[in-house]
């Protein structure tokens, strides 16, 4: 079974990440196996593995949660074209090729929770809901991006990270960086 996570963006940016170690662990850290440099996500945020021919997500005791199309979960299987939000990320699951396309501003606005809808499902977790897409934030209106910061950076890795992944395209990654690390 081959299994990959496709990074959306809200501007129709992707970048597919295939997953293929049995279990990939999602967060902040740089000692996670996919690292993601936003505030909006945990240190350990999430576990994905692969086990007997079926994909589970597990969240690790995230701050902001993980979501599965827009529901929030403590474990749940997955299958492809699922949506997997990971903090203000989201990503289509893709599995053995399907889905072979992924159209990236819809499956984002499809699958992003909003940091207000996420503080409301920490509190009640039914409470999450789905903002119409006339609503759709902009990447400079997003809590954590600075709105002076230029929506749009090209995808790129932090080639000194030791892990397997590591989104540092992303625009809050300079105020990332002036944080001391802990």
């Amino acid at each position: 079974m081959n299994v990959a996570l496709v990074l959306v963006l809200d501007d129709g940016r992707q970048q597919e990440l295939p997953l293929r170690k049995p279990t990939q662990v999602i967060g902040r850290s740089t000692d996670v196996t996919v690292r993601i440099p936003s505030s909006a996500v945990s240190r350990h945020h999430c576990e994905v593995a692969l086990a007997d021919g079926k994909v589970t997500v597990k969240d690790l005791g995230s701050s902001n949660g993980t979501y599965v199309n827009r529901k929030r979960v403590q474990q749940s299987a997955v299958k492809a074209g699922d949506l997997l939000a990971v903090g203000d990320k989201v990503f289509v699951v893709r599995i053995d090729g399907n889905p072979a396309t992924v159209d990236a501003e819809e499956a984002f606005d499809e699958g992003y929770v909003a940091p207000a809808a996420q503080a409301a499902a920490a509190a009640k977790p039914a409470a999450a809901t789905k903002p119409s897409p006339a609503t759709k934030p902009s990447p400079a209106a997003k809590p954590g991006i600075p709105a002076e910061t230029p929506a749009k950076k090209p995808l790129a890795a932090d080639p000194d990270d030791s892990s397997v992944a590591d989104f540092d395209f992303l625009d809050e990654d300079d105020d990332l960086k002036k944080q001391p690390k802990l």
